[in-house]
């Protein structure tokens, strides 16, 4: 079977070419194979994401994460926000988006990664591949246009907390999503 790749700038497989037929047999999902052509950022176990611009181990612990959006409960989808700009320069609804979220929640205060974007494409194809949040374009109040935002499954995030536990150290919601 003849199959062409097609690599981005750094010689990584961005496109593979099937012919019709065989992709027509194929067992494969369209989101499976663009996780297998793609390494996770999500830890093996399911339980972290890893930030790859937050710094040495810097990384989302998801048990923090689901807890404090499951008790906010005030919130169903997350606009994420990603923003090339210091974390100071969040304002309005923004504050409360994904990027400004992890930078805030997830990197220590002194952290000289605080003012580096969080919230890249394959953070945010780690928290779907949890298969808690999905990715959706939505109007959102505060945005002129509609945006890329993260949903959570109420349903996925309850049997995710009951299975791996709520966080020994929960974050406090205030900080989780700040009030206005």
């Amino acid at each position: 079977m003849p199959v062409q790749f097609i690599n981005d700038a750094e010689g990584r497989p961005l496109f593979v070419v099937i012919p019709y037929a065989e992709y027509a047999r194929s067992s494969l999902s369209t989101t499976e194979c663009e996780i297998a052509a793609s390494p996770s950022l999500l830890s093996p176990d399911g339980l972290f994401i890893q930030l790859p611009h937050g710094g040495p181990g810097a990384q989302i612990d998801l048990r923090q994460f689901v807890d404090a959006w499951t008790r906010r409960g005030t919130i169903s989808v997350l606009a994420v926000s990603k923003r090339r700009q210091t974390y100071a320069s969040f304002e309005g609804e923004a504050r409360n988006g994904l990027d400004a979220i992890v930078r805030r929640c997830f990197l220590p205060d002194d952290s000289p990664y605080k003012n580096t974007m969080q919230a890249t494409t394959a953070v945010v194809d780690a928290f779907v591949e949890t298969g808690i949040f999905s990715l959706s374009i939505e109007s959102m109040p505060g945005y002129y246009r509609p945006v890329q935002c993260i949903r959570i499954n109420e349903e996925n995030a309850v049997a995710f907390l009951q299975q791996h536990g709520r966080p020994t150290h929960p974050l406090d919601v205030h900080d989780f999503v700040l009030p206005y």
